[in-house]
């Protein structure tokens, strides 16, 4: 029998919430040592966060900050150096207008999403506390337009990454290129969370932080984006027409099962105009499905993205 659409929600959040409280076991305490180490050098009085302050409770502690000068000096190096990202051509060609095209492409879309904050934000948190990230996600160039389907790629910041960029364990690789699941966390206030949800606020679980020198610690929700990787084995048939292309070789014409199911007419239209099949192969097939959650349910099912 079939799952509705609110039950396999559900066994998604489910699933969701008990490998996240795995996940935050596991790496907890390495975690909270990155956070510490970023509060230790960033906010005043968080090097006496933790058993040193209860050591030293009820008398004076004084703060001389040399780590951070460090940290900045290092951070100010980066910014006169700067990474950049080269396109080369895949046969070693020197001139190739490919590569100088998509050199270009990549330098406006950093202009455009201020790409430089997002680079900025995760050197400096990789070096302070050893984790930092960024984003990249797709976007309509013009989203009032609904006859534009143009896109362009954003690079956005992902702040405190140590505490709210989470892979799944199975997870070897030091890029994480071989993650099946991503979770990313990011807070709102209690009165925007209702008011773009019409929802009772339930936090997803984050027990990695510490707000003890903090000068205010607003009411917060946490919501979860889980990246998930789905992989499904697809037949692919190829047909080839009487015709040649272009570069005078055979033209050729893939197609999945699926597509041949959702399209009857397909196939005669194939054979009608001089295509016949001449092989299949089994390929495997990777898309990333995202889902936001709240701690009690899951609250929109983003569907397939780039990726």
């Amino acid at each position: 029998m079939a799952l509705t659409k609110e039950e396999r929600l559900r066994a998604v959040h489910q699933r969701a919430i008990i490998e996240f409280d795995a996940i935050q076991a596991a790496v907890r305490d390495e975690r909270m040592q990155c956070l510490e180490d970023r509060r230790f050098y960033s906010i005043a009085g968080a090097q006496w966060e933790g058993g040193l302050g209860d050591q030293f409770e009820n008398k004076p502690r004084f703060e001389l900050n040399k780590v951070h000068l460090a940290v900045i000096r290092i951070f100010n190096e980066y910014r006169n150096n700067r990474i950049s990202v080269s396109f080369e051509p895949k046969d070693g060609t020197e001139n190739d207008k490919l590569a100088d095209t998509c050199a270009g492409l990549y330098r406006a879309d950093e202009q455009d999403s201020v790409a430089e904050e997002a680079y900025d934000n995760a050197f400096e948190e990789g070096t302070g506390g050893g984790y930092g990230a960024f984003r990249l996600r797709t976007c309509y160039e013009d989203e009032e337009d609904e006859d534009d389907t143009r896109q362009r790629v954003r690079f956005e910041p992902i702040f405190d990454a140590d505490s709210c960029v989470f892979f799944d364990l199975n997870a070897k690789r030091q890029d994480k290129s071989d993650a099946k699941r991503c979770y990313v966390l990011s807070g709102m206030p209690t009165s925007e969370y209702k008011e773009q949800y019409n929802d009772d606020p339930a936090s997803w679980p984050k027990e990695i932080q510490r707000t003890e020198f903090d000068w205010s610690t607003p009411d917060t929700v946490y919501i979860a984006e889980l990246y998930e990787v789905e992989e499904k084995k697809e037949l692919i048939h190829v047909f080839q027409g009487i015709a040649l292309s272009e570069n005078g070789e055979p033209n050729e014409i893939k197609v999945s099962e699926t597509e041949l199911k959702e399209d009857p007419d397909k196939l005669n239209t194939l054979v009608a105009t001089g295509f016949h099949e001449v092989r299949q192969k089994r390929v495997k097939r990777k898309r990333v499905h995202k889902y936001i959650m709240s701690g009690a349910k899951v609250l929109s099912d983003e569907g397939y993205i780039a990726g």
